[in-house]
């Protein structure tokens, strides 16, 4: 009887110790509620295309986007991508033919991939097609306290966006990792249109980038 007790006791800590990791998990609850706020507010910002090609688009300016999918059984190594026009970086020298995994070339744009597995099944927005990444490996998910930023991890890159819009003057950033480029050829400090900054890691080491950041006129 005792033991059957103390089983049963170990198992209730155990259902509460899990309960509590899982409510302890304040990026994973509220990040989505932030990304679907600027989505709401901005609804311009996205274009979708899934019936066609299975992807949402979102971009501030036209050129520099990001492209997720809506299913990723259907998209292969390319669930989402950052997708930039090309010349500024071969233009500061970048070798497109020594581009390795997680970097792709379409006609003249630079893509940025990232595999997250077959997902969960087709999804009907934005937001849970994004965030279908999280179900696929949670540490892809990212909180940047220094700019109040949630953020998706891709191969070489992120996607950053604020978590109060409303609050913040970078509400977007997209970001590249600058050694994997600097090891194809690119001067990452000379990148037309993009930022090169040395920045913390949310384990507090060092990583050099390239940003890309979007103030969203107020509403």
């Amino acid at each position: 009887m005792k033991k059957i007790m103390a089983v049963s006791a170990l198992v209730i800590s155990l259902a509460v110790l899990t309960a509590a990791c899982s409510g302890a998990d304040v990026v994973r609850k509220y990040s989505p509620g932030s990304f679907t706020k600027i989505v709401a507010a901005y609804p311009d910002l996205v274009t979708d295309t899934t019936k066609t090609d299975h992807y949402f688009s979102l971009t501030v300016d036209g050129q520099t986007m990001l492209k997720i999918s809506h299913d990723y059984s259907l998209t292969g190594a390319n669930d989402i991508m950052i997708v930039t026009p090309l010349k500024p970086f071969t233009d500061a020298g970048l070798d497109p033919a020594k581009l390795g995994d997680g970097y792709a070339v379409s006609g003249d744009m630079f893509e940025l991939t990232a595999d997250y597995g077959n997902g969960t099944g087709m999804k009907d927005t934005v937001t849970d097609s994004l965030f279908d990444s999280v179900t696929h490996d949670r540490s892809v998910l990212t909180y940047h306290t220094a700019l109040d930023h949630y953020g998706i991890k891709l191969t070489n890159g992120k996607f950053e966006y604020a978590k109060d819009y409303t609050n913040n003057d970078k509400d977007i950033v997209f970001v590249l990792a600058a050694d994997p480029l600097k090891a194809v050829g690119v001067d990452v400090q000379n990148v037309s249109g993009w930022v090169f900054k040395t920045m913390q890691n949310e384990d507090g080491s060092s990583i050099d980038v390239l940003l890309k950041p979007y103030d969203l006129p107020a509403k």
